[in-house]
């Protein structure tokens, strides 16, 4: 028996109760992974992109990048072609980034990153092989929903994720993506000696219908180093040829 209050009221009660309990059920790590994989999805794209690597002693260098990608990022192909001595290299990926190749134009060789060894600097910047891959997060991360955050005036989402069996080499990642937009602002990366580097996304643009980031920091803390890309064009309006992303076109030259 309940005293002093209706049955009705307590139906009322119960049934609001779910009401916000199912409300709710979308802040799980699932939920939110699959909402930001789906809005940074990419079908096709081609652009072209300045790398800009400072050291701990702050000296610079700056490259060139043209980049394709297809079939949702789970193809991709980066062409250096400035400054001289690294034109014509190129970074290969397949498979959502599960089979990486890089192509040294200089000595006509080619070594192929499968594994934990994708986890090596790129071109000696501060993004290793596997951070340079887009496959789909859904498949290489678990989320566990840590709450919102607010992060240069803007709600995020935080979320902890850790690898799957075949994910990335990283202990786990912890991700700040936009509640409004789905869109990452920051990623920290953390090894198995603990907190490596931090990646920073900004300057969203609609381009083309989608809305991105047109630079990407990448601190790593231990080397006190860190790397800028920044996107100079870039355009989805035709699908590269898939003769691209095979391994016979590391040694052709892209016009």
């Amino acid at each position: 028996m309940f005293y002093g209050v209706p049955r009705t009221f307590l139906l009322i009660g119960i049934i609001t109760i779910l009401i916000i309990s199912t409300g709710f059920s979308q802040d799980d790590g699932a939920t939110w992974l699959q909402q930001i994989s789906d809005a940074e999805t990419i079908p096709y794209s081609y652009s072209v992109v300045e790398q800009t690597i400072t050291t701990s002693s702050g000296s610079e260098r700056t490259m060139t990048i043209r980049s394709w990608s297809a079939e949702d990022g789970d193809l991709s192909i980066m062409v250096y072609t400035d400054p001289a001595r690294v034109r014509g290299d190129k970074i290969l990926q397949r498979d959502g980034g599960d089979n990486i190749w890089y192509y040294m134009h200089r000595r006509d060789a080619t070594r192929h990153f499968v594994g934990h060894s994708r986890r090596q600097s790129a071109m000696g910047s501060d993004f290793s092989y596997e951070d340079l891959a887009s496959g789909d997060m859904t498949e290489d991360y678990t989320a566990e929903f840590q709450g919102y955050e607010e992060l240069d005036g803007e709600n995020c989402v935080k979320l902890k994720c850790v690898p799957t069996e075949t994910g990335p080499s990283y202990a786990y990642i912890i991700l700040w993506a936009s509640a409004e937009d789905n869109l990452t602002r920051k990623i920290e990366y953390y090894d198995e000696d603990g907190f490596l580097k931090t990646l920073f996304l900004s300057d969203f643009q609609v381009i083309e219908g989608r809305k991105l980031p047109l630079r990407m920091l990448m601190e790593n803390h231990r080397e006190d180093s860190h790397t800028l890309m920044v996107t100079s064009s870039i355009t989805f309006a035709e699908e590269p040829d898939a003769s691209m992303f095979t391994t016979d076109a590391l040694t052709r030259e892209f016009r």
